[in-house]
């Protein structure tokens, strides 16, 4: 049918042009001057250049309307960054810029929360869980927090505004707000709701979870960001004050940020030894370079590591995972890695950013990863799903089955998590999804001082990691 429409197009443009009378006949030989498409072969750069440059001018003598130049400039950049082949290279237009550096720099400006929000396709108007925004947990010490907000508050107007048909990357933005510039929430809280005003500011994003599983720290990294490793320098020393006997760093679906973060984490662990080699394109003039430990270290090297992972570890997770790995310093339990063996540039153009592909990277052993990945000591392999699994998982998730059976049976128990997994079978979801769904929401309904930092009896890779630790095998 696609097809079928774009022939269509084809061959009534032109009667398009021509129906309404005689247009007025185009200077050919000027156009012929700079619009030269295969006669020549390929050309410089600068014979492209030259050629666009006329292009410009043509149209700005004989267009009718205006030229917004800052948008030919970013659409320009955009096809050149396009017409590089590769995913991992773009330019960010000045529209997202903020967003972008925000990302980078694990800080926005904003009331610090995580929240959730339904598909406006699946509003149900007796369940407002279904298109309030959901408040899952505040940021410590964010302005949300500071206010008293807390998990499963519901927001349904932001500065009076029915925030009901939103999706959630819009939802996300209205709550961010802008700084010194003070938001009215209407909140619902039980059978309650009330106004309050809150002022964005500039909060940190936690790149981290951790604490203790038994006698075991357990460190979760989200991602890497500018500020990732100190959090992780704090949180190993907090650890260690504990006296933990191991450590587990789980890895998993983190995909990766800011290589010197990653790197600086990875000292943390070793006295010497190399972390990762660099190598450059050779007309960059850039030597390859070859990072090693400098730093003390952070955990005492007596204190066994393991590392989990999966398909959604990749870039600077598995620049961690490799670095630790080895230098005999960790044993890596899970799924193979992704494989991102490559690294990017960022750097400002105009209001915006190009990021682009500038070196490749070997692990300390020389083992290029690129699209192979890293295999775990412990291979768990990650679970695979036919279509139809996957499709009856998707309809699942945007039904508020999960939510209601929460609220009706409001006990985390494993009765009780065992119990929708039985009722919700016919849904043609996987058990082990199934079980998943229903133990994150018992965890997003719990206040955040009462959620448990993990759950090895849900979780297969985390459970053979402790069992690794304990029975040495």
């Amino acid at each position: 049918m696609l097809r079928k429409i774009l022939i269509i197009l084809l061959v009534l443009f032109p009667l398009n042009i021509f129906a309404s009378g005689n247009p007025e006949r185009s200077d050919t030989n000027i156009i012929g001057q700079f619009v030269q498409v295969g006669e020549n072969g390929n050309k410089s750069i600068s014979e492209i250049l030259y050629e666009i440059g006329n292009i410009y001018s043509y149209l700005n003598k004989n267009f009718l309307y205006d030229i917004d130049n800052k948008d030919v400039e970013e659409k320009l950049i955009t096809a050149l960054a396009d017409s590089l082949g590769d995913k991992y290279s773009y330019y960010i237009p000045s529209s997202e810029a903020d967003e972008y550096e925000e990302n980078l720099l694990g800080e926005y400006v904003g009331i610090g929360t995580y929240l959730m929000k339904m598909n406006p396709a699946f509003i149900d108007m007796e369940d407002p869980r279904t298109y309030m925004i959901i408040i899952t947990s505040t940021f410590p010490g964010g302005p949300a927090e500071r206010a008293g907000l807390r998990a499963n508050d519901l927001i349904s107007h932001i500065n009076g505004e029915d925030v009901s048909t939103l999706d959630a990357r819009t939802a996300s933005r209205m709550l961010r707000g802008k700084e010194d510039e003070e938001l009215t929430l209407l909140v619902h809280r039980g059978n309650s709701e009330f106004e309050i005003k809150l002022t964005p500011e500039h909060v940190t994003v936690p790149t981290c979870n951790y604490g203790m599983l038994g006698d075991i720290g357990y460190l979760q990294i989200l991602s890497f960001a500018e500020n990732t490793n100190t959090t992780v320098e704090n949180a190993l020393k907090e650890l260690s004050d504990k006296n933990i006997s191991a450590l587990i760093i789980d890895l998993r679906n983190n995909g990766g940020g800011t290589v010197d973060s990653a790197l600086r984490i990875a000292d943390m662990f070793l006295s010497d030894g190399v972390l990762l080699n660099v190598q450059y394109k050779e007309s960059s003039n850039r030597n390859g370079i070859t990072y090693v430990a400098e730093s003390p270290v952070v955990l005492n090297e007596n204190i066994p590591v393991v590392i989990l992972t999966n398909e959604g570890t990749a870039s600077s997770s598995e620049i961690l995972t490799a670095s630790l790995m080895d230098n005999d310093r960790a044993t890596v339990i899970g799924g193979k890695t992704f494989g991102k063996g490559i690294m990017q540039n960022v750097v400002p153009i105009g209001d915006g950013f190009l990021q682009f592909t500038s070196a490749h990277y070997l692990t300390p052993d020389g083992n290029d990863i690129h699209e192979k990945g890293i295999v775990p000591d412990i291979l768990i392999e990650d679970k695979e799903y036919s279509d139809e699994e996957l499709d009856a998982y998707a309809d699942f998730v945007n039904s508020v089955t999960t939510m209601n059976y929460v609220e009706e049976n409001p006990d985390f128990t494993n009765e009780n998590v065992a119990r929708f997994v039985t009722e919700n079978k016919a849904s043609g979801v996987p058990e082990e999804l199934l079980t998943l769904l229903v133990r994150n929401e018992y965890i997003h309904s719990l206040p955040v001082e009462q959620r448990p930092i993990a759950t090895p009896e849900y979780d297969e890779v985390l459970q053979r990691a402790i069992d690794f630790i304990e029975e040495g095998k």
